[in-house]
C-alpha cells in the first residue's frame, strides 16, 4: 500500500503539467465570505479557501495554487516543519547512534535513491513493478546491511537468510494472489493509477508486500546471525546443529515479539479500513471478502509469514557460517590479553 502511494504521488503529477502552477505564499488577511489575502512572490493576491477553511490562520505559510486566473489556498506549507523533525531524527541518530547511526542515515538516503531513481522510473515505463521492486530491495539491502553493519560473516548471513525469506513470500504472494483472484484495484492510488495506464497493478501489490517486510526482516536477521556468532565465539566446540539449537531459543522470542509488531503495524496503516466495519452495512463475512480488505490481510499475513522463515534461515546459515568458532569474536568483543 505504502508503495502505491510513493509510485501515485511520483506518477500521477506527469498528468498535470501545463494545467497551473504552485506557489509558496503567507496568510496576511482572512474574510468571512471564504476568500483569504495572501502574499505570494512580491505581490497581494485573494486566494479562494477550501470549503473547511477554518483552521488557517493569519501569518500562517500555505500552499497556493493558480489556474484560468484564479488563485486557491491547497494546503498549510508543511515544508519546514519537516525538515525540522527530520534534522531532529538525524541529530539524534548521530549522538545516540555514533557511527552506526550515521551510517543508518547513509543508508536509508541511498536506500530511497534507488526506489526514486531505479524503482520509480522503470515501472513508470512500464517495467514489471514485481521485478523491479525485488532488484530494487536487493540493492536497498546490499546498501543498508553491509553499509551499516560492516562486509562480514554475520551480514552475509543475515542478507542470505532475508533474501532466502523475501524469494518464499513472494512465491506464496504468486500462488494467494492468483487463488484469491486479485485486480490489484484495492485502493483509490490504484484506481488512478489504472487511468494513467502502462503499469501492471497486481504485480504492484505483490511489490508492496514483499518491500513492505523487508524492515522487520533485516533487523532480526542481522540480530539473529550475531546471537549466533557469540555463542560460536564463546564456545568454539559448537557444530552447526548445536549453534542453531540454542540460537533459535532467542529466536522465538524474536518471533513472539516482531510478528505481533509487524501485524500492529500493519493494522495501524489499515485504521480507514477497519472503521468500515462498523459503517458499512454488508454483513462482516461478505465485507472482508472484498478486495480492499482481503488484500490487507494478505499483506499483514504474508509479511509475518516473512519474519517467521527468516529467523530459522537466518540462524541456519550463520551457524554454518560461524561452526567451529569461525569469523572470530563479535563486534566490539574485547580480546583476552
Amino acid at each position: 500500500m505504502r508503495l502505491w502511494i510513493l509510485l501515485g504521488f511520483l506518477l500521477l503529477p506527469a498528468l498535470a503539467q501545463g494545467q497551473g502552477r504552485y506557489l509558496v505564499g503567507r496568510v496576511l488577511a482572512l474574510t468571512e465570505r471564504g476568500v483569504a489575502l495572501v502574499e505570494a512572490e512580491g505581490r497581494r493576491l485573494e486566494a479562494l479557501l477550501p470549503v473547511d477553511g477554518g483552521h488557517y490562520r493569519v501569518g500562517q505559510r500555505v500552499v497556493l495554487y493558480q489556474e484560468g486566473g484564479r488563485t486557491y489556498v491547497t494546503e498549510p506549507d508543511r515544508i519546514p516543519w519537516l525538515l525540522g523533525l527530520l534534522g531532529l531524527f538525524a541529530l539524534l541518530a548521530g549522538l545516540l547512534g555514533r557511527g552506526k547511526g550515521v551510517r543508518g542515515l547513509l543508508g536509508t538516503f541511498l536506500s530511497l535513491l534507488v526506489v526514486v531513481y531505479f524503482v520509480v522510473p522503470r515501472v513508470a515505463a512500464g517495467g514489471n513493478p514485481l521485478l523491479y521492486a525485488f532488484l530494487g530491495s536487493v540493492g536497498v539491502l546490499l546498501l543498508t546491511v553491509y553499509l551499516v553493519h560492516g562486509v562480514n560473516r554475520k551480514t552475509t548471513a543475515a542478507l542470505l537468510g532475508t533474501l532466502a525469506s523475501v524469494a518464499l513470500v513472494l512465491l506464496l504472494a504468486l500462488f494467494f494472489t492468483r487463488a484469491l483472484g486479485f485486480t490489484g484495484l484495492a485502493s483509490e492510488e490504484a484506481l488512478l493509477l489504472r487511468q494513467w495506464g502502462g503499469v501492471d497493478l497486481v504485480s504492484l501489490f505483490l511489490a508492496g508486500v514483499v518491500v513492505g517486510a523487508l524492515g522487520a526482516l533485516t533487523d532480526v536477521t542481522v540480530t539473529q546471525a550475531a546471537v549466533v556468532q557469540a555463542l560460536a565465539h564463546a564456545n568454539p566446540r559448537f557444530g552447526p546443529w548445536e549453534l542453531y539449537r540454542r540460537g533459535m531459543e532467542v529466536g522465538y522470542d524474536h518471533i513472539g515479539s516482531l510478528v505481533n509488531t509487524l501485524v500492529l503495524a500493519y493494522a495501524a496503516g489499515s485504521l480507514p479500513l477497519f472503521l468500515l466495519l462498523t459503517k458499512d452495512p454488508t454483513p462482516l463475512r461478505f465485507l472482508l471478502n472484498t478486495e480492499p480488505f482481503a488484500a490487507e490481510m494478505v499483506s499483514m499475513v504474508l509479511g509475518s509469514l516473512g519474519l517467521l522463515l527468516a529467523v530459522p534461515l537466518t540462524t541456519l546459515v550463520a551457524a554454518w557460517f560461524f561452526r567451529g568458532g569461525r569469523g572470530g569474536p563479535p563486534e566490539g568483543h574485547d580480546h583476552p590479553h
